[in-house]
């Protein structure tokens, strides 16, 4: 079976951008290359003891404001999709799917990944690390860009991004490219790309996806998937996705300046937030693995 035909199935009755506010709340979290200075220092990191209580909080907090937790919240519904596209991939019936439905349901409890992510993350604490993020994401910038996010996760916000995707689409299939308005918008689109390559708007849906949609296809029977096919439905993923993460970026950001957006994109691309921000990716990554 090939994994793209099942995967474009998934795609096409899933949209984590349009249809799940949660999940559109999770704007600026990034799947990242390593970096290697901070790498090392983590790994070389004592995980034996248990995190304090201090620890905890301190990262529970972050993981709020990074929109990881709102991210992990949506493992149920992305569980729920990537079960219903397997079985009209399979031509499952409704008592194949069921089975499988009660097996993954029983494995992906939300509060116990949410413990596990929570322990994942705390246990890589670094001091210097994690209160440089508190100090950066406390700033007025940041507080403003959060508020915004939070608007969009009202049930509202689902239908007026629907609009705004539409009437985005007729402005720029009207508009002469050689006018001044075009530009802006062009402009205006490629800040937003930027965000969406620092932040990994996209890339974070393509991740949740990807791990959830492998544990519905090995629970249907199918042998587990090597790493490098699992990167390559990943990226493909991610080029499906980019053009509703580039959307809903202009929509939240709507009444954001560009200065204001260049400047929280450098705020993301500061090396220890990047090096927290791949901690918690992997974290993610590692909680949906531990549930399968």
């Amino acid at each position: 079976m090939n994994p793209f035909s099942r995967m474009a199935m998934t795609q096409r009755h899933s949209s984590p951008i349009v249809d799940s506010g949660a999940l559109a709340r999770a704007v600026f979290f990034r799947i990242a290359v390593l970096l290697a200075g901070f790498v090392l220092s983590c790994d070389g990191h004592a995980q034996g003891a248990a995190p304090s209580a201090q620890t905890l909080q301190e990262t529970r907090q972050l993981l709020d404001w990074l929109g990881v937790s709102a991210v992990l919240e949506q493992a149920p519904l992305a569980l729920s999709n990537s079960l219903e596209a397997e079985g009209r991939f399979r031509q499952a019936n409704a008592q194949q799917v069921a089975l499988w439905r009660r097996q993954l349901v029983a494995q992906f409890k939300l509060p116990a990944m949410q413990q596990e992510l929570l322990r994942y993350v705390a246990e890589r604490y670094q001091a210097d690390a994690f209160q440089h993020a508190t100090r950066q994401l406390q700033e007025p910038l940041a507080r403003r860009v959060r508020f915004f996010e939070l608007a969009t996760s009202q049930p509202s916000a689902v239908r007026g991004l629907r609009d705004f995707r539409e009437e985005l689409k007729k402005v720029e299939s009207d508009h002469d490219p050689a006018q001044a308005s075009t530009e802006k918008m062009s402009a205006r689109r490629n800040l937003v790309r930027a965000l969406d390559t620092a932040a990994g708007t996209s890339a974070l849906a393509a991740a949740l996806q990807t791990y959830i949609e492998e544990s519905v296809r090995r629970s249907a029977g199918a042998d587990p998937a090597d790493p490098e096919r699992l990167r390559a439905e990943m990226a493909e993923r991610q080029r499906y996705l980019a053009p509703f993460a580039e959307d809903y970026l202009l929509y939240a950001y709507r009444y954001l300046k560009d200065d204001e957006l260049a400047a929280y994109r450098e705020l993301l691309a500061d090396a220890q937030m990047q090096w927290l921000l791949n901690i918690c990716e992997q974290g993610l990554i590692a909680t949906l693995q531990n549930a399968d």
